[in-house]
């Protein structure tokens, strides 16, 4: 797949390696999108590279994916890729935790859910 010239949103980019690939696709001349749940971590990372936008999202909640979809394919009607990065990873005490399904959440089920929302998107490039 050719990474130059796109229009690519990624999920979890406000760190990591989310933050990192959305540096060097930024550089390669592409639109970048990042979403991530925290916006405040995002701000003091947007001067050191040319981002389009930041939205925030929080893959975890069903809820929220519709708003900045909507936010997404108005400002950017080329969205051609998504990148899903986001994800979480924690030490579950499974005998005490009651907050479990977290993970799945974000890490699988939060894929799939962007995946259903943006891939109309897509189609339409």
């Amino acid at each position: 797949m050719k990474l130059e010239n796109r229009t690519i949103l990624i999920t979890g980019g406000s760190s990591g390696m989310g933050f990192v690939l959305a540096k060097r696709l930024a550089e390669r001349r592409n639109v970048v999108i990042i979403t991530a749940e925290a916006r405040n971590g995002l701000t003091g990372r947007s001067g050191r590279f040319p981002l389009s936008t930041l939205f925030k999202s929080d893959v975890g909640d069903p809820c929220v994916i519709p708003a900045p979809y909507n936010q997404v394919v108005e400002k950017f009607p080329a969205l051609d890729t998504l990148i899903n990065n986001a994800g979480i990873q924690r030490v579950q005490k499974f005998n005490l935790d009651r907050d479990i399904t977290r993970e799945v959440d974000i890490c699988f089920s939060g894929p799939v859910r962007m995946i259903a929302q943006f891939l109309p998107a897509g189609s339409r490039a």
